[in-house]
């Protein structure tokens, strides 16, 4: 067989390989799939030294589009701003690690789960928290704005909600801990863990035990616009077949030592 047959055949039995694991291509004239994240929240997603998202929530959102043979179009605003967004249409799909509340719900459509989550107080190491409530009397507390933590927080303040803290993203709680402007923030703890395990995080630790009572835990979904439940449905299935096939837990394990499922 000449050199140049044998390349192109190469090269096509390549492009089958690549359409094999990341499902098929989009089809011609196919809608693209508006897609919003979070710009701020190592290691879930963020904009990496390249310019371009990356992250595993990343991953996810362009595994999901390849499953249901559409272009993503990936977009980033600040935590509090994407269900607002997903809920007047202007975005199809939110991936920012959503909790599912009854609130929530009345505004947007919810996706099977793709992970767990619990929550955790960060601060100097060395320090521990005991009741909340005698926490917020003198400390400022840091939080996701619009989050359920910060929720959490607000709810048992009283008096002292002043020391609660709202902030844009993941990013400007762990910056605001590392410079000292947060004492103490209460966090995702996916979301914290690899910050405490790089040189950043260092002199910071966990000051108690996860949390998943009380809004602070249980299963993370993505959020979907209203009023298209076929379109949930497409992503509900899209997202079985990556669980099932292990694409999920493989993206999982490029940023998490372990199994969040």
């Amino acid at each position: 067989m000449k050199r140049g047959v044998r390349d192109r055949l190469r090269a096509a039995l390549g492009a089958c390989m690549l359409a094999l694991a990341c499902g098929a291509p989009p089809a011609a004239g196919e809608d693209a799939l508006r897609v919003v994240l979070t710009p701020r929240s190592v290691p879930f997603s963020y904009i990496g030294e390249d310019g371009e998202l990356a992250g595993f929530n990343v991953d996810m959102a362009k595994a999901i589009c390849a499953e249901l043979g559409r272009r993503c179009a990936l977009d980033t605003l600040a935590f509090p701003e994407i269900i607002p967004a997903v809920a007047s249409g202007r975005y199809d799909l939110g991936v920012a690690n959503f909790l599912r509340t009854p609130e929530r719900e009345r505004e947007v459509a919810f996706t099977v789960p793709y992970w767990r989550s619990t929550s955790v107080f960060v601060g100097k190491a060395g320090r521990r928290v005991g009741a909340v409530e005698e926490l917020l009397r003198d400390t400022p507390v840091c939080a996701i704005g619009s989050s359920g933590q910060l929720r959490f927080l607000i709810e048992r303040a009283g008096t002292h909600v002043a020391n609660v803290r709202a902030m844009p993203s993941n990013q400007d709680v762990l910056d605001a801990l590392q410079s000292g402007e947060c004492p103490v923030a209460l966090l995702p703890t996916m979301q914290v863990l690899p910050f405490l395990q790089s040189a950043r995080g260092q002199g910071l630790a966990f000051l108690a035990a996860p949390l998943a009572e009380s809004g602070l835990g249980g299963t993370v979904h993505m959020v979907v616009r209203p009023g298209d439940p076929e379109l949930r449905e497409a992503i509900d299935r899209a997202l079985q077949r990556l669980i099932a096939s292990g694409v999920h837990e493989r993206a999982a394990r490029r940023y998490f030592p372990f199994s969040i499922l």
